[in-house]
């Protein structure tokens, strides 16, 4: 377990919230926010208690010092069948949906069939709203296959612990060349989207990172004022302007995209399933890029693995000390509710170059 102020790294030690059981929030992403006076920590993630599935949502933990973990339950939630819309807590949540809309969004949220992954959380000071976005995919009509619908779900509520109200899922913008290489998903499934992540500028504007055409490309798109939506429908986004294609033809996924100074940075992993792989970094002037590719950021033995991890978000615990955290996931295939949290400190080095350590039972001081 992670206590005293020492974080296990490496180790790999199983994390508990504060009634003792293991924390699922697998995927995820930890931010600090201030609610009701209170300012603390928060982490969402993939509940995998059941494994890959039936699918277990979006868990939610608080924290005042990332260490002790309190449990505030699923905020966005799956159905067991249709007829769950008309139980209570659903029906407070989409109870002025139509019978068809209801049909389509337990597409979504059919937990024998939806994939939810990678989930990502933004506050939008202007509407006071909480932006939920996610990997929406899973079997649907026209597709048997767990990623055939490649999509991206949007969730939004009023308050951080409550149940999230589901938008929808959306395919996101393309490279608009009929000709074009899309990898797998080709033109007909332009748009699509698989691994993703979240970033908000500290001038407000926020913007969608996800891996697209068959993986084999990393698109980096602005997202409304709102937050809820692209900045300009695909159809008439402009590349370059809306949206830019990056690292095309090396397939990545795991993007992890935090600010460090006056520098942009990208961790990935590249794409090899459940399997760990070498992770990359890059580093820009601009969240949408040009990105210059800066190789590999681990330097100890286990490298080769990432230390046995893969990249899902950047903690900026202190950005004047320089003190970012590495936190990664260590797949369990065979057992994903058992996976664990890799964490590391970040050392930034001169012409910025970043570094990840191998570090077991670490602390900052």
């Amino acid at each position: 377990m992670q206590k005293n102020n020492v974080f296990s790294g490496t180790a790999g030690a199983r994390m508990y919230d504060t009634e003792g059981k293991i924390i699922q929030a697998h995927g995820g992403q930890i931010q600090k926010f201030t609610v009701d006076g209170k300012e603390r920590w928060y982490w969402i993630g993939e509940d995998k208690t059941d494994g890959y599935r039936p699918c277990g949502g979006i868990h939610l933990y608080s924290s005042k010092d990332l260490f002790e973990w309190k449990d505030e339950g699923i905020i966005l939630k799956t159905l067991d069948h249709i007829e769950e819309f008309e139980t209570s807590y659903f029906k407070e949540i989409y109870g002025t949906l139509t019978q068809q809309e209801k049909e389509i969004l337990f597409t979504d949220l059919d937990k024998h069939n939806c994939v939810i992954e990678r989930p990502k959380m933004i506050y939008n000071k202007k509407t006071n709203k909480y932006i939920l976005w996610f990997h929406a995919d899973g079997r649907c009509q026209g597709s048997d296959g767990d990623y055939g619908k490649a999509k991206a779900g949007v969730a939004v509520s009023d308050s951080l612990t409550a149940p999230f109200r589901l938008f929808g899922t959306y395919k996101l913008n393309y490279h608009n060349d009929p000709n074009g290489d899309f990898g797998f998903d080709g033109w007909a499934k332009r748009g699509s989207v698989r691994d993703m992540n979240l970033f908000q500028d500290k001038d407000g504007a926020a913007y969608i990172i996800y891996s697209s055409e068959g993986n084999r490309t990393t698109y980096i798109s602005k997202l409304n004022d709102e937050y809820t939506a692209l900045a300009k429908d695909p159809d008439k986004a402009v590349e370059g302007e809306d949206f830019t294609r990056n690292f095309i033809g090396n397939f990545k996924e795991a993007h992890a995209m935090f600010q460090y100074q006056n520098k942009y940075y990208l961790i990935q992993s590249g794409c090899t399933g459940w399997a760990a792989n070498p992770a990359s970094y890059a580093v820009a002037d601009h969240p949408m890029g040009p990105w210059k590719d800066m190789g590999d950021p681990c330097k100890d033995s286990g490298r080769e693995t990432t230390y046995d991890s893969q990249s899902t978000c950047v903690i900026p615990l202190d950005e004047e000390k320089g003190w970012y955290i590495y936190m990664g996931d260590r797949w369990n295939e065979k057992d994903l509710g058992d996976s664990r949290y890799v964490w590391l400190p970040i050392e930034f080095l001169p012409e910025n170059k970043i570094a990840l350590p191998r570090k077991q039972n670490w602390t900052f001081s």
